[in-house]
């Protein structure tokens, strides 16, 4: 397998990748306070499971492994997770700005006919809609679909599935070293490192801190299908 094949595909994280962690982290405070035992037994849960196979059911799963931190019923912390997390506190998403060219990088993707790809461990559908994203994508989902979080192979997996091209030429987007470019690179796709902090051994094809520098990166590196 080459390293150097042209790129035919870009996929994307979203949380921490499009847009700054500590944006997210400021809009989501009220939240955040108001349920601070919750979104800690949750992370912890969350942390668990990505080290976890077999997982059968990943939803039921982190509803158990957060009840037992709270010590309270798990259907009911289900109900919890569903209104608080992946309701309220996605909802904050609406005053969130995206990292400057972020947008901009993936019209231009497009134009030049690049598939566009959106994964997170997250659900995806709602949130790029609040952030102005939706419509952009090829192939967007939630790892969670796919029953594992990042870094396990299955969401890498049905990426590259989804997209049906050999995965040397799809480049994954990321700014988690262990669960993004980790996890992309040991299924063999190309990896981009979002960080102001590169890791001594960080395995990333390219690492950057701003997108108009993986613009330029990619200008070298994508398959010549420009639109006529």
């Amino acid at each position: 397998m080459s390293r150097d094949e042209p790129i035919h595909a870009v996929a994307f994280d979203i949380d921490g990748t499009l847009y700054p962690n500590i944006r997210m982290y400021i809009a989501s405070l009220p939240v955040v306070l108001r349920h601070v035992k919750l979104f800690r037994a949750y992370g912890d849960a969350r942390k668990q499971i990505r080290r976890e196979r077999p997982v059968t059911d990943i939803y039921e799963r982190t509803a158990q492994l957060t009840a037992e931190r709270l010590n309270q019923d798990p259907t009911e912390i289900a109900k919890k997770i569903d209104h608080v997390i992946y309701d309220k506190w996605e909802s904050t998403l609406t005053n969130v700005r995206l990292y400057p060219g972020a947008r901009e990088l993936v019209e231009h993707l497009r134009d030049r006919g690049i598939r566009t790809a959106a994964l997170s461990d997250f659900p995806v559908e709602r949130k790029l809609r609040l952030l102005n994203l939706d419509g952009l994508w090829d192939v967007a989902f939630s790892a969670e679909e796919t029953g594992y979080l990042k870094p396990n192979p299955e969401p890498f997996n049905r990426l590259i599935k989804e997209l049906a091209l050999p995965p040397e030429q799809i480049l994954y987007v990321g700014n988690s070293y262990r669960y993004d470019v980790a996890g992309a690179r040991a299924c063999g796709l190309l990896a981009a490192h979002i960080t102001h902090r590169k890791p001594a051994d960080d395995p990333a094809d390219f690492t950057f801190r701003r997108f108009s520098q993986l613009r330029d990166w990619l200008e070298r590196r994508l398959v010549a299908t420009d639109k006529p």
